[in-house]
């Protein structure tokens, strides 16, 4: 890993931890829904384990997040008009709620949760 690596890995990093802490999710809690340990989730949070982009789209779709907002420049992801952030500050309430509250669901029942977004998604196609 030369320099230029590990600055991108530790701003990704303060990237995840600020979206999980926006999703109002511990550690915990996000390595659950991903899959992964608290203590690999806390690496990648602290620049300290390489992510593979696949791992960062899967934290990105947990998060609600656009890919783009763990590479772009500070303040990237803001909205341009004032409606545009108040619609947005909503849906991230909403799904704020509904990550919150799938973390204490077995993992089970989230899968079913999980296959019934993608069939409600898929029919709209």
């Amino acid at each position: 890993m030369n320099f230029g690596d590990e600055m991108i890995d530790k701003e990704t990093g303060k990237r995840i931890h600020k979206a999980r802490e926006e999703a109002g999710l511990s550690q915990e809690e996000l390595a659950s829904l991903l899959g992964y340990t608290q203590s690999a989730l806390s690496n990648y949070e602290l620049g300290k384990r390489r992510l593979y982009l696949s791992n960062l789209e899967k934290i990105a779709r947990v998060l609600n997040k656009p890919l783009t907002y763990f590479f772009g420049e500070p303040g990237d992801e803001v909205e341009r008009t004032e409606e545009g952030k108040g619609k947005r500050k909503e849906a991230d309430e909403t799904v704020s709620e509904i990550i919150r509250l799938l973390s204490k669901l077995p993992e089970e029942e989230r899968r079913y949760l999980l296959d019934y977004i993608h069939w409600m998604i898929d029919r709209k196609r």
